[in-house]
Order: structure tokens, then C-alpha cells, then sequence
């Protein structure tokens, strides 16, 4: 089926969000969300971020929703957690759908593999020092920053790779602060900000650290997140891991769970329905499912 081709639901493009080594990003205006587990269609609109991948391997569209997902499900944890209160702001934006379609060569379409997450309010590029009048140069601190980088860490994510402007150090990267000027008396940043950009070269995994901590921190995790979330992660992690397979039937429950958290997402967002619009399905930008390992 031809993108964009069901009738309802908005696809508004706004304008280029920027462009990296992995990937570039549209900024849309849409109610309407393809994705693993089926297309979704939201009754308000939600500016949102179109990651396209520019390396486009079969597949690798659904893979950074997984890997965004994995992200935002430690992030509700560090954040919700009352045994770890690591900070009390999320750090990183919903994921919301994503797209893996082959493409039509005799009506010119290319391949496209692609996610969408919440666009994040505020710019990139603050300064990770400034010069005071004395002439001397201090660094500055962004709140929370060394707690969520240490956090994920620990669960065998590098958060602070690729946040330093490649031909500028000084410059941040992949941080969107809110307020990025209003550096105080004491050099500090305030906690409104969010981390994107979790791709492979952006955010490496260890993916032996990781399965240890999800395994070691069980019971916590299904406490705060739910046991359903839990299993979402869990499968999730194992079907990313180059050294790991999933089961036909476990890659079958993974695309139940992460419709189930899809749809729970765009709830925020005045969701009208998921898989169906009344007695009319929605489910219509391809069928986005999860193909075995292989990618």
C-alpha cells in the first residue's frame, strides 16, 4: 500500500529537525502512527519526531523504536522508582511507532525505515563551559546529568557518548534544553532537558550488562513498570542482541506487548483507537511486523 495513502488521520510535515551520521529527522504535525503491533490514530495532534534511517537495512526502523523503547522503560524506572528516585523529571521522550516498508520501484517509492518519538521542546548547542569575567573558564553543570549518565551505565548503556559537538567539544550535542541560557550563580543548568538520539553509534549497549541488570533487578522493575512492561523490555532486549534469537512465538508476543504500550503512550494523546476506528480498521501503512532475527 502506498504510503500515506488511508484517508484518515493527519501526516503534516513542518520542517527538517537536522541530520547526523545515522539518521535524519523530519518535524510533523500527526494523529496518525504506524508501528509495530498496528497504526494508531489519535484524536489531538502530536508533534513528532520522523527519524529516517540513512543506512536503510531491512527492519532497522522497528529496531531504534525497540532501542528508544528499552531507554524510555529504564528512564520511567531511574525516575518513578521510590527506591531510586534518581531524578524526578523524565529524561527521555516517548517513543511512539515506526515504519519498515520495502518500497515500490515502479511507482519510484524507496525503501523507508523510520521511527517517531515526542518531538522535544528546546534547542541543542549549549556551552559545556563558560568564560567568566576574570578570564577563567569553568564547566558547567547540568542538573541530573551525572546520576542519569551513571544510571544507565550501570545498566549497560553509554548515555554519554556523542554529547559534544564533534568539530567543537565545548558545544553540546543530542541534549535539548528548554531553557539552555539560563546558566545560574553556580554554573548550573536546570533538570528540564531530554537526551535523543539512541542510535548504535549515539548510545552502544552491552548487551551482557544489560540482561544482568534487567535479571538482578526484576522484582524492582516489575514493581514499578508492571510485569507486562517488564516482559516488553525483556523480549525486546533479546530480539536487538546480534548474539541472541527470539522464538517465533515469543517475537509473536513481543508485537501483542508493544502494541499494548504503543496504544498506552498515545493514550497521553487523546488516543481514538488502535488496530480499529469503529468497525473500519486503521491498520493500513504496511503491515509493520517484526520479521525473525536477521534484520
Amino acid at each position: 500500500m502506498p504510503r500515506n495513502s488511508i484517508m484518515e488521520g493527519v501526516v503534516e510535515f513542518i520542517r527538517k529537525g537536522g541530520e547526523g551520521g545515522e539518521a535524519q529527522v523530519d518535524v510533523e504535525l500527526r494523529t496518525l502512527f504506524p508501528g509495530i503491533g498496528g497504526t494508531i490514530l489519535s484524536k489531538g495532534g502530536v508533534t513528532t519526531a520522523l527519524r529516517k534511517e540513512i543506512g536503510v537495512v531491512r527492519g532497522s526502523g522497528h529496531v531504534m523504536f525497540l532501542r528508544h523503547m528499552i531507554i524510555k522503560k529504564l528512564d520511567d524506572f531511574f525516575y518513578r522508582s521510590t527506591a531510586e528516585k534518581a531524578y524526578v523529571y523524565s529524561h527521555v521522550p516517548r517513543p511512539l511507532g515506526s515504519i519498515s516498508e520495502e518500497g515500490d520501484k515502479e511507482m519510484g517509492i524507496p525503501p523507508l525505515e523510520a521511527y517517531m518519538y515526542q518531538w522535544a521542546q528546546g534547542n541543542e548547542g549549549f556551552s559545556w563551559e563558560i568564560q567568566r569575567s576574570d578570564g577563567s573558564t569553568q564547566s558547567v553543570m547540568l542538573a541530573d546529568w551525572n546520576v542519569f549518565e551513571s544510571k544507565f551505565v550501570a545498566a549497560g548503556i553509554n548515555m554519554g557518548k556523542d554529547v559534544a559537538d564533534a568539530d567543537d567539544g565545548r558545544r553540546s550535542k543530542n541534549i535539548i534544553h528548554m531553557f539552555p541560557y539560563d546558566i545560574d550563580e553556580n554554573n548550573r543548568l536546570s533538570s528540564i532537558w531530554r537526551r535523543i538520539d539512541f542510535g548504535m553509534q549515539s548510545t552502544p549497549f552491552n548487551f551482557y550488562k544489560l540482561e544482568k541488570f534487567l535479571l538482578d533487578n526484576r522484582s524492582s522493575l516489575e514493581n514499578v513498570l508492571r510485569t507486562d512492561r517488564y516482559e516488553t523490555v525483556r523480549l525486546a532486549v533479546k530480539y536487538i542482541n546480534p548474539e541472541d534469537k527470539l522464538e517465533p512465538k515469543d517475537t509473536g508476543k513481543l508485537e501483542v506487548l508493544i502494541g499494548a504500550y504503543r496504544a498506552s503512550s498515545l493514550r497521553h494523546y487523546y488516543t481514538k483507537g488502535a488496530g480499529h476506528s469503529g468497525s473500519k480498521s486503521i491498520i493500513g501503512i504496511g503491515d509493520q511486523t517484526l520479521t525473525p532475527r536477521g534484520l
